[in-house]
Order: structure tokens, then C-alpha cells, then sequence
């Protein structure tokens, strides 16, 4: 017999035998009540001083309980309509994303997993890695975070040192034949930019961007209500097994980067969503805000101050479309190419800003940001850009910011470095001034 059956047939014998004591005490006393009592409680209820009417009810209410056919007001069997009620209750907690994601790590116990940031690591990305791996130690599963690109902006370089982050860039020499599968956060798509082993599968993928496709993962959790992929974690450590503990310094540190992670992308809460306010409220107790205020207030660079010098030079303003130019950009600079996306954007009439530069001599980077109530930066890159053969777009993004890559391929050898960027300049400015309808020569 189930815990819950014994505890309601328990209750069941012991309010039946109150029940049966309380009439035999009455029918001494008064033979009409106890008959009364008997019948529907009405009678009982109109013929008797009001202190046996309040014990009659009492009597009542335990005979409703201990009698199983007895109906409640509803017209169910009280023990069953309490059965049915907890049984919602445990169907409500599994269907919970987190109990999902808990069920699938049980089965890497004593295994290893990658959790891969794809593209440039950003705090939202770096907080969410942080926090997938923390998880996965509740389990016993081992997990390392890997990224592939450089980690350039100066933020994020604080953030993983002051909270001495252990994180490692992928080489070609990078084993990945130990990891049983991997995990993915803040990004679009399951692509690698790798191949790894036969048999390595997703196991999980947590995003907020706009879903491109199926996918086929154990555990995938896309939600475009929310505004940090920091945010659904947070809910993870609300809902889950695994929580932030008061007075710990790895709880601090991780509620710190999910803070900081919150903070970033939702551009200091102008866009979050109630998630991520209540991810936020969540958190509070756990930051150590001296360190967040560190990492949150550090000094532009001089190179992103030259990209936005270049930017505001080259500037070409068509309504409340605004495009620029910034020529070669070191790859350890590229982040200036977003923050010079973010400063054009505060321009009086201009909603929309894109921001584009030839990086390392091998892609076309560019940045958009926008507060316009049409233009969906998604939609608007991957229409104006398109995607490769194999269907991965060049472009994307989220409501108010998107960014595009593409590969110069072999021109990237080009000797003429004036030659190549005129041609990459007057290919992107043309398909911008088609997508807005406007030709050139009217800009």
C-alpha cells in the first residue's frame, strides 16, 4: 500500500470511530437529535439548540471523510478527489522543463559532457554554460565548457577571470572522443563547427533566440519570452533539485555571472521579460554585487573607440536606417563593432543601425540593433543574406539585435586589401539599400 492510501485509511478508521463515539453520546441525551443526525442534516440543523448544531456539523464533516461512497460537494468521493488532486500535482512537477532535464542527466552518470558555446562567448552564454555545468555535477556527470571563437570583449574577459571560470578554447588537437554527448546554450541552431565522434548525440540545448528548425536533442528548451537564456536557468535552480545556497562562494559566483548574463543581454532590463525579472528577484540574495559592479563597469577600449570614430565618419543615414562601414578589424576587437551598433543607434531618428567590418582578414561581421516596432532583426538578416548550401543562415537575432558572419572563403587572400573591401563595402550596402527600397544614389 502506497504511503498517501495508508495515511487517508488511517484518517478513515479514526474519524469513523469519532464519529460513531459523538452519536452515542448524543442518543443518551437526546434519541430525536441522534436520529437526526442520521438523516440528511437538515433536520438535525433546524430542530436543535446551536451548539449540538455545531457539533452535528462537526459529526457530519468526519462521516463525510471517513465513508468513501459518501460524495463530496462535487459530487466526487472526498478520499478520491484528494487522490486526484495530488496525482495533478505530480503530473504538474514532472511536466516541469528542469524535471525533463534532471531525467536525461541521470542516464550520464560517471560520463562526461561538452558543453559547447558556439560563436563568440558572451556573458549570457558564459552564465548559462556555468550553470548547465554546475547541474551537471549535482548528477555525477562530468562536464567541461569549450568554446570555438576568441574571448575578445573586455567584459567577458573580466567576468571569466574574476570569477575564475574554467572554460578552454577548442583546438585541432582538442579530444573530444572522451565526452559521452553535449550540451549547447544560447544559440539558434545544433550546428558545430566541428565533427565530433560517432555516437556523440545533443544532449541538451537551452536558447531564447527564434527556433530555425526541428531539433533533434534529448532535451531542448526554446523560449522566445525570454529575454536571457540566464533567466531559464535561474528557473531550473527555483524549480529543481539543484539550488544556490546561501553563504557559498560557488553559489556567489554563479548567481553573480547569471546576473551579469541577465543584465547584458536584456540591455540592463530595457528589454527583459517578466523571466527575467523574476529570475533577478531570484538570484539577489545570492550576488556578490562589489564583484558584479567590477565586471559591469569596465572602461571602453581605445580600439572599440576607433571603430565608433570610424563609424560615425562613414555613417550613411537614409530615414531612420543608418549603415557603417568600419574597414579591418582585428579579431580581438570585433566587439567594437557592436558597440559602435549600440552608440548609432542613440541618434535622433534612427531606429534601425547596422554596423558591419571585414574580421581577421576572413568574414564579414556585422552588428544590428534596432527599437523599431516592424523590423524583426531575424527575419530582416536571414531575408537580406540567405544561407549557405547547407541551409545555415549567414544572419540572425532576437527582437531589438542580430549580427551576421560571412566567409571570404579564398578572396580572404586577396593582396589588395583596398580591392577587397571596396567589393565587400558596395555588396553590402547594395542588398542594405534594397531591403530598406531605396537605391544608392538616393542615400
Amino acid at each position: 500500500m502506497s504511503s498517501f492510501l495508508f495515511e487517508h485509511t488511517c484518517l478513515a478508521v479514526t474519524d469513523t470511530f469519532a464519529y460513531n463515539w459523538l452519536l452515542g453520546a448524543q442518543a443518551a441525551q437526546n434519541p430525536p437529535l441522534a436520529q437526526a443526525a442520521t438523516h440528511d442534516g437538515i433536520i438535525g440543523h433546524m430542530q436543535t439548540p446551536k451548539s449540538t448544531q455545531v457539533a452535528g456539523q462537526q459529526a457530519r464533516r468526519k462521516k463525510a471523510r471517513s465513508d468513501p461512497d459518501k460524495a463530496s460537494s462535487n459530487g466526487r468521493p472526498a478520499a478520491t478527489q484528494s487522490a486526484a488532486t495530488e496525482a495533478a500535482k505530480l503530473t504538474a512537477d514532472a511536466e516541469r522543463p528542469v524535471r525533463k532535464l534532471e531525467t536525461v542527466l541521470r542516464r550520464y552518470e560517471g560520463k562526461a559532457l561538452a558543453i559547447f558555446i558556439k560563436g563568440y562567448p558572451d556573458p549570457d552564454s558564459i552564465g548559462s554554460a556555468l550553470a548547465q555545468r554546475h547541474i551537471c555535477q549535482h548528477f555525477a556527470v562530468d562536464a567541461d565548457i569549450i568554446h570555438f571563437e576568441d574571448l575578445s570583449h573586455h567584459e567577458n574577459k573580466a567576468l571569466v577571470k574574476q570569477l575564475d571560470i574554467d572554460m578552454v578554447q577548442w583546438k585541432t588537437d582538442t579530444d573530444l572522443s572522451r565526452y559521452a554527448g553535449f550540451c549547447l546554450v544560447d544559440t539558434q541552431s545544433p550546428e558545430l563547427p566541428v565533427s565530433l565522434p560517432e555516437g556523440t548525440s545533443l544532449v541538451s540545448m537551452v536558447d531564447h533566440h527564434r527556433r530555425l528548425g526541428p531539433i533533434s536533442g534529448q532535451f531542448v528548451d526554446i523560449r522566445e519570452d525570454a529575454g536571457s537564456t540566464c533567466a531559464i536557468y535561474c528557473e531550473y535552480f527555483a524549480d529543481g533539485s539543484t539550488t544556490l545556497e546561501a553563504g557559498s562562494q560557488e553559489s556567489a559566483k554563479l548567481a553573480t555571472a547569471l546576473m551579469h548574463g541577465i543584465r547584458a543581454d536584456t540591455d540592463d532590463f530595457l528589454g527583459a521579460r517578466p523571466i527575467d525579472f523574476k529570475a533577478s528577484a531570484f538570484l539577489a540574495p545570492h550576488v556578490d554585487r562589489e564583484l558584479l559592479m567590477t565586471i559591469s563597469q569596465q572602461s571602453i577600449s581605445s580600439k572599440s573607440m576607433d571603430i565608433l570614430h570610424v563609424a560615425l565618419d562613414r555613417k550613411i543615414i537614409k530615414g531612420t536606417y543608418m549603415i557603417a562601414g568600419v574597414g579591418y578589424v582585428r579579431e580581438e576587437d570585433r566587439d567594437g563593432i557592436g558597440e559602435a551598433a549600440d552608440y548609432l543607434l542613440r541618434r535622433e531618428g534612427v531606429d534601425t543601425a547596422l554596423v558591419y567590418g571585414i574580421v581577421g582578414g576572413c568574414t564579414v561581421d556585422g552588428s544590428m540593433r534596432t527599437t523599431s516596432n516592424t523590423v524583426d532583426p531575424d527575419q530582416w538578416l536571414k531575408d537580406m543574406f540567405g544561407a549557405d548550401k547547407a541551409g545555415r543562415y549567414y544572419g540572425g537575432g532576437r527582437r531589438d539585435k542580430g549580427g551576421f558572419q560571412i566567409p571570404l572563403g579564398i578572396f580572404g587572400k586577396c593582396s589588395d586589401k583596398n580591392l577587397l573591401w571596396g567589393t565587400a563595402q558596395q555588396v553590402i550596402e547594395d542588398l542594405f539599400f534594397e531591403k530598406i527600397g531605396e537605391s544608392r544614389e538616393q542615400a
